[in-house]
């Protein structure tokens, strides 16, 4: 485990991670909405966490996958839909429950 895990990192950095070009991280983020780095104030790209996570979903869907860029963002959109579906479904659940321990 690291000592000093950063929060942001630059382009070349998450290039590096994931093993593509920088180049396809500024192309991928024009295309993915999932995708957005955030920017410091010389308006360089500073990629987080969940900014990586969603690259290496991108790079699997097309690579492993054989995906083009649309199919990607089509089945990474669809993922994003149905996490939030089980995320509303879990919170009914829960209410239901409760409703049901006080009759």
């Amino acid at each position: 485990m690291e000592e000093n895990p950063k929060l942001y990192y630059d382009t070349n950095e998450v290039a590096a991670m994931v093993g593509c070009e920088p180049s396809a991280l500024r192309f991928w983020e024009k295309k993915f909405p999932q995708l957005s780095p955030k920017r410091d104030s010389r308006n360089r790209r500073r990629y987080n966490d969940r900014d990586i996570e969603v690259i290496k979903k991108i790079m699997h869907q097309k690579e492993k996958q054989g995906r083009t860029i649309k199919g990607a963002r089509e089945q990474l959109r669809r993922k994003e839909e149905s996490q939030l579906l089980i995320q509303r479904l879990v919170r009914v659940r829960k209410f239901l429950v409760e409703i049901k321990d006080q009759l």
